[in-house]
Formats: C-alpha cells, sequence, structure tokens
C-alpha cells in the first residue's frame, strides 16, 4: 500500500457453483472416484508421526535453531520499509533505529541513510505512506556537552558496524565512539551503551521525535535512576487531507513510560520546544532530557524502558513484569526463544540461502498485527476518546495497517499458522465496531478510525476466520457488523470525488446503481466496485453459514457487480459516469484513474471471488489465458503492490496450472533475495513477506473467506507445517520431489498416498494434518487441467 495524496477532496447472480462452486462435498467426492479409477503409480505410505487416526498423538517435531536464518535488514533498501530493530512476535515495543533521511521518506530506516538520529520503540513493518506516526519516546547516546546544548543528537555510522539479528541489534555510532545494543521484550526496550572514556558521556531522551507529531509531554524524575512520564502523539496519514471535516481529536495517542537506568546520573538538563527548564518536570512540546554519566574510564550504561497505553502506573508494571532480575543477555535469549519457537511452526528443507530469504519473509509476517493487552487489560480508541478495558484473558489486537494489504496474505497465513490467536483479533475488530458503529478499514492505536485505503476488508478477515474453524467468535455480533458494513455508509463532511478514503460501509451510489460512478471518486471509482463487489461475495458466504438464506441471495448477487464495470470492446474494466457512460478518453495503462495505485491492466483481474465469471466475460479459457499472457509478459504485473499479488493463480482457474507454476516460481526468485533490496514494494504489515511464504509452500489463499488454497510448485524441497496445539496438533507435510530451478512443473501430485487431480485444496484438508507430494519436472503437464479440476467460483458453505 502506498497512501496516495487526495487530489480531488447488473448483471445478475451467476450461478454460485460454477466450476465446483459451492459443491464442496461433490468436488471432494468426485476427486475421490477419479482417484478410484486412477491407476498411476502405488500409493506413498503416510509417515506414522502424521497419523491422525482417532486414537493417534501427535508428537511435535524437535525445535530447530531457525531464527537464525532471520535477516532483518532485508526489505531495508528500496521501498520494502522493513524494521531492523527487535521485537516479539506480534510485539508493543518495536524497538528500532531512526536515521535521517530524505524527505518524503516513509519509514525510519533507510539502508541508504548515513546519519542515525536515535533509538525509538514504535515502528510499523513496512508501512506504506508517509505522515503516519511512530518512531516515539527516542533515546541516543551522546558525547560532547556541545552536542546537548545544540540538541544535536545524530551520528555517523557504518554498516560494517551492524549486527542484526531476530531480537538483537547493535551498530556502532562513529561520532561518538558509543557501541548501541538493543533487544526486547513484549512491552519493553532494553538498551546497552558503552562509551569510550569520557566525561561528557549522555544519555538523551527526547519525547518530541516521531514521525507523526508530538503535542505534549512530561519528564518527571522519580529517583537518581528513574524517570517516568509520557508523550502525547498525534498520527495523521491522510487526516491532515480532511481534517476540516473530522473531529479534532482523531488519530491522537498518549504513551506512558517508565524508565530505569543500571546506574545514578551525574547531572540531568531538561528543556522543551520553548527552551531549557530549571528543574523537573518538564512539560510540553518537545520535551527533552539529556543525563549526563561518570565515564571518566568509559564502561556501559544499560537503560529499561517499558512503554503502556494505559498509565504510568501500568508501565511500571510492565516493568517489573519482564525485565525484573533478569540480564541483557537473558532479554535477548527470551526473544531469540520465542522467534524460534514460532518459526518452528514451518520447518522447511531448501538451500541455506533460501532459508534466510523464507525465514526472513515469516518472521516479517508476524510483527504485526499488535497485541496491546497489558496484564488484564487494554486501551483502545475507537469511540474517538479512549478508554481502559479490563480485557481478562483477552488479546487486544491493533496496528493491522492496513486491511486492504493484511486480509490478502498475512491474515490468511496467521489463521492457519496461529489460530489461537485469530479469534482475539476477531474479537478486537468487533469492540472497534461497538465503539464507534464500524469496523476499521485500517486498524491503529489511536483515538478515532484512521480512514485509511478502501472497501470492507476487515469483513472478509472475520468470514475467513469463521469459514476456517476459528472458534469463540460472537457470530450474530459479526453479521451485524459485516451487514451494517454492506448496506449503510458515513459519509458525513466527506467531499465528492474522495470518497473512497472517507467513508465506511458501502457507497450509496453502489448500492442505488451497483457500481461507483467515476465522479464519486477519480482516484478509484472502478477499483470501489470490485471490492464492494467482493465485500459482497464475503457477506453472502457468512450470512449463508448463518442461516441466513435471503440475506445470503441477496448479497450473492450483488458480488456480480463487477460486471458493470466490463467494457467489451476494450477488453478491461472501465471507468462509468453516473449516466451510464464510459469515461473518455480511456487508456488501460492511466495510473490512479479509476483504479487504487493501479491501472486497468492490474485491477481489471480482480474479481477473485468469481475467476469463472470473469473467464466467461474474456469469451472462455483461450482469450483469458492469452490475455493474461500479455499481462505477464508485457509487464502489467507489479509485484511491489497488492491488487495483482493473486493473478498468477487466475491461470489455475481456466486450465492452464502449468503457467501459474512457471510464474510463481519466476517470481519468487526474481523479486525475493537476501539482501537489503530483497523486497519489492512496501511490506505493509508483513504482506508481501506473507505472499512469499504462500507461493513457496505452494499455496495461495486467492480468496479469502472461502476456506481453499490454489496449489502451485513449491520452492522448497519440503516443509512441514505444525497445525494447532496440544491434543489438536496436526503435521501437514509438503514434498517437492525433484524440485530444482529447472524442474518447476507439476507432473503429478499425490495427498495422503491418493492421486489428487485438482489443483487446490480445502484448509481442512491441510488441518487434518498428513502429505501432499508433488512430483516435480522440467515441462509443463497436464496436471490439473481438466475443467471440472479448477478452484471453485462464488463458493459457498453448504
Amino acid at each position: 500500500m502506498k497512501i496516495i495524496p487526495v487530489v480531488l477532496l447488473l448483471c445478475v447472480v451467476i450461478c454460485s457453483c460454477r466450476q465446483g462452486g459451492c459443491e464442496q462435498d461433490t468436488a471432494v467426492a468426485g476427486d475421490a472416484k477419479a482417484v478410484a479409477e486412477d491407476s498411476g503409480p502405488g500409493p506413498v505410505e503416510p509417515d506414522a508421526a502424521l497419523d491422525v487416526s482417532k486414537d493417534s498423538t501427535v508428537q511435535p517435531l524437535a525445535e530447530r535453531e531457525l531464527a537464525k536464518y532471520v535477516n532483518p535488514l532485508i526489505g531495508t533498501d528500496g521501498s520494502g520499509n522493513a524494521i531492523p530493530g527487535p521485537s516479539l512476535p506480534h510485539g508493543m515495543v518495536k524497538l528500532s533505529p531512526d536515521c535521517i533521511v530524505e524527505k518524503p521518506a516513509i519509514d525510519a530506516y533507510e539502508y541508504g541513510c548515513q546519519r542515525m538520529e536515535g533509538f525509538s520503540h514504535t515502528h510499523l513493518e513496512g508501512p506504506g505512506g508517509s505522515g503516519y506516526g511512530y518512531s516515539e519516546i527516542m533515546l541516543m547516546p551522546v558525547v560532547g556537552t556541545q552536542r546537548i546544548d545544540e540538541r544535536s543528537f545524530d551520528s555517523a555510522f557504518d554498516h560494517a558496524s551492524e549486527t542484526v539479528e531476530a531480537g538483537f541489534y547493535s551498530v556502532t555510532l562513529d561520532d561518538f565512539g558509543v557501541v548501541a545494543k538493543l533487544t526486547a521484550t513484549h512491552r519493553c526496550g532494553v538498551h546497552r551503551y558503552q562509551f569510550p572514556a569520557t566525561d561528557e558521556g549522555y544519555i538523551v531522551l527526547d519525547l518530541g521525535h516521531t514521525r507523526g507529531r508530538n503535542d505534549d509531554g512530561r519528564i518527571e524524575v522519580v529517583d537518581e535512576v528513574t524517570l517516568e512520564g509520557f508523550a502525547v502523539y498525534a498520527m495523521h496519514p491522510v487526516l491532515q487531507f480532511l481534517s476540516p471535516h473530522l473531529p479534532y481529536d482523531v488519530g491522537v495517542r498518549t504513551i506512558y513510560y517508565a524508565m530505569q537506568f543500571d546506574r545514578p546520573w551525574a547531572e540531568l538538563v531538561l528543556w522543551t520546544a520553548a527552551g531549557d527548564v530549571g528543574e523537573a518536570p518538564a512539560e510540553g512540546q518537545g520535551a527533552g532530557a539529556g543525563l549526563r554519566f561518570d565515564l571518566a574510564e568509559g564502561g556501559e550504561v544499560e537503560v529499561r524502558v517499558a512503554i503502556s497505553f494505559v498509565s504510568v502506573e501500568q508501565a511500571r508494571v510492565n516493568l517489573e513484569k519482564e525485565t525484573a532480575e533478569l540480564t541483557f543477555e537473558q532479554v535477548r535469549q527470551q526473544a531469540l526463544d520465542a522467534w524460534n519457537s514460532v518459526l518452528n511452526r514451518v520447518q522447511v528443507e531448501a538451500s541455506e540461502q533460501f532459508k534466510e530469504v523464507f525465514y526472513t519473509g515469516l518472521y516479517h509476517s508476524l510483527l504485526q498485527p499488535v497485541d496491546y493487552s497489558e496484564y488484564g487489560k487494554f486501551w483502545t480508541g475507537f469511540d474517538g476518546e479512549g478508554v481502559v478495558i479490563e480485557s481478562n484473558e483477552m488479546a487486544y489486537y491493533s496496528d493491522d495497517w492496513c486491511a486492504w494489504d493484511t486480509f490478502r496474505t498475512s491474515h490468511p497465513l496467521q489463521i492457519l499458522l496461529e489460530p489461537e490467536r485469530a479469534a482475539d483479533k476477531v474479537a478486537s475488530y468487533l469492540l472497534m465496531y461497538q465503539q464507534g458503529g464500524w469496523l476499521p478499514k485500517c486498524p491503529w492505536q489511536a483515538t478515532g478510525y484512521s480512514r485509511v485505503m478502501i472497501g470492507n476488508h476487515i469483513n472478509c478477515f472475520i468470514t475467513d476466520s469463521m469459514q476456517k474453524g476459528v472458534q469463540g467468535i460472537d457470530a450474530e455480533l459479526a453479521w451485524e457488523a459485516v451487514f451494517k458494513h454492506a448496506t449503510e455508509d458515513d459519509l458525513t463532511g466527506i467531499p465528492d470525488g474522495a470518497l473512497g478514503f472517507g467513508n465506511y460501509g458501502t457507497l450509496p451510489n453502489y448500492l442505488k446503481l451497483g457500481y461507483v460512478p467515476f465522479e464519486d471518486d477519480n482516484l478509484q471509482a472502478v477499483s470501489l466496485t470490485l471490492e464492494f463487489a467482493y465485500n459482497d461475495w464475503c457477506g453472502a458466504v457468512l450470512a449463508q453459514s448463518l442461516g441466513k438464506t435471503d440475506q445470503a441471495d441477496y448479497l450473492l448477487e450483488r458480488a456480480g457487480n463487477y460486471q458493470n464495470h466490463w467494457d467489451e470492446s476494450s477488453g478491461f474494466m472501465r471507468p462509468r459516469m453516473k449516466n451510464g457512460t464510459w469515461l473518455e478518453p480511456f487508456d488501460p495503462v492511466a495510473n490512479d484513474v479509476g483504479f487504487c495505485e493501479a491501472d486497468a491492466w492490474i485491477y481489471t483481474w480482480f474479481v477473485p471471488q468469481d475467476p469463472g465469471g470473469l473467464i466467461e466475460l474474456f469469451g472462455g479459457y483461450d482469450p483469458f489465458v492469452d490475455t493474461l499472457d500479455q499481462f505477464f509478459e508485457g509487464g502489467h504485473y507489479d509485484p511491489t503492490n497488492q491488487p495483482d499479488f493473486h493473478v498468477s493463480w487466475l491461470y489455475s482457474y481456466a486450465g492452464a496450472p502449468a503457467k501459474t507454476q512457471g510464474v510463481v516460481r519466476e517470481l519468487v526468485a526474481k523479486e525475493f533475495t537476501p539482501t537489503p533490496n530483497g523486497l519489492p514494494g512496501n511490506d505493509d504489515a508483513g504482506s508481501t513477506s506473507a505472499w512469499m511464504v504462500f507461493a513457496a509452500l505452494g499455496l495461495y489463499p486467492v480468496a479469502p473467506g472461502a476456506p481453499y488454497y490454489v496449489l502451485n510448485s513449491p520452492t522448497v524441497d519440503e516443509a512441514v507445517l505444525q497445525l494447532g496445539q496440544g491434543e489438536k496438533l496436526r503435521l501437514f507435510r509438503i514434498v517437492a520431489q525433484g524440485q530444482s530451478a529447472e524442474n518447476h512443473y507439476i507432473q503429478e501430485a499425490f495427498l495422503n498416498g491418493q492421486p489428487l487431480h485438482r489443483p487446490w485444496l480445502y484448509h481442512h484438508e491441510i488441518t487434518a494434518g498428513g502429505k501432499l507430494i508433488f512430483e516435480l519436472g522440467p515441462d509443463p503437464s497436464s496436471w490439473g487441467a481438466l475443467e471440472e479440476s479448477a478452484p471453485p467460483s462464488l463458493w459457498l458453505p453448504k
């Protein structure tokens, strides 16, 4: 996602059983019949460890040291915007270096930067828009009184001095001769600074530093080793354009902190943006402190910083619970252990180089959303003011940033690998709905709604979770929220021409006309229609599963609204005016003319709910495949952005799964490398990295909301997915026999020892445990190409 500056503030239902459609049981039964008639190779015996019979107990695999393959510098060069500093999976603290980067730089660290500003405690993984905030509560070691007097804290550094690992970061600050080392717990950052011999060694606390705006702050001296206080920040990715129409307090957050040093300071200097402060507390914008230490013989100073969104008192609790009596090395080891534990949910066999790519991608994909619960309570701000809620056992998740990105890959991957978190994520988003009346588009930890990006894609995550068996979701509340978004809208004060970024729910003209006219949103009208139609199908799936057949029929009919933008004369989706005429002139390669961050070449394929219907619009398999070929061969595919993430797998719906296999293999090899620029485009809360993880495993969720994956040939030799926990633990093994750069076409496939003829699997076929074997060769084959083998379109639960 790249947040664009705002320039200007039916076809009826197609048979839901097309190409397998809603007939889940029939599709499986049909494949079983084919298996019975197949006279191919003899069955492959399943591993004993994968036995999932009723009386069996599945044992977890021996844990490997997989965190050693994580290279957090991947994605820090170019537009990846990855963060290199330490964090735990879904950790609240993301303690990472901030650099002086060229305007309008998006993130706080870019590999090409040459001067370090400091180390702050809040970051986003791979954000796609500037002015979003974060990079808050910054510390920086400094040598020299003049630097303090001039408020000049930055230093040159060299990448050769960096050590970057899962849960640890270190760098030498050349201007000061200081070695900085960082590690983290879930809610605390732990800093260790090795100073040279000096009587001018300082540690600076800068509350004014942020990628957003600092409005207030307080630094209070508790004792000779402890500082406490808070800082107030404003986050405004698109709100700077909409602020005249929105409450002032939208996007505001208060971060409380408790900070403890391992030795007393010798001198304390305080200031605010207004000037020096004679004595504590320092209060106001730009509050800061310089703490001088006696370092005549050099030495280390250690600082532990807990943050909280609840209170200073809670920050103290977080500090005590997570760092008391632990050494720096023990905290670092705990972080490493946490990453090893979650990374071991996927054990792959591959080259050492690709393991670095794979496990770094898996690491990136598990950084967000963030668990903001704080030992039985959490703060949330979707009521516009903010409230602390007693959470009991619930984990509160936010910082999804944004669902437009994450519904496609990040959430499906986490549902598969971390199902124990999914119910609390859904509960968190439903709580946001209860607080403010709408599901979020882009959950953040601030007051009000961010109103970033388009569509109702939290609906799709909710539906996807429920269809994949996640338990503990309030189904009726979920339906209430989803149906409200499908039938109502909030356009208070939002000007025409910018409705897509400003709205919540579904735009009135879409409900009235069956499409979003160009006048409503010049940048992304077609995209809005296509995404609303996909959202409608997700709503139909949820309604059908809850027995609400009338609503399911209504929304399923609307899921065909994508056809209202089909221009047969050009062969593209095309903007339409309110009077029904086509936008003139029309150029399918014109970016942002009715298409969100894309053009007609890219968005024409965004019908993930009904590829079969899209194929019919093209006139059948051959013209569809021919146009897909032109799309890829003509350089129209954009690997850096989300709208066409799924397109490589559309060949499999048109009888050409071998082309999916070839395209996906080429993209993984070309776009993902173990280098700082080895991540294409913004990582957007790990969504780009999660795309790579799915592609490498040979599974892809083309239409989240339906519990199936389209298959491709894996990039790894073998993978074992450890799914579920305890008695529900199951192992699913994927074997790519003969896999190599040359051998990437599927010749045959076997599921649990039986031939598999369809190029897709249901979610339950994976989570039940078992073995999927691909036999690969150098040439395309006809495997999975039969029309009856195509993945479902307009899938509905029975």
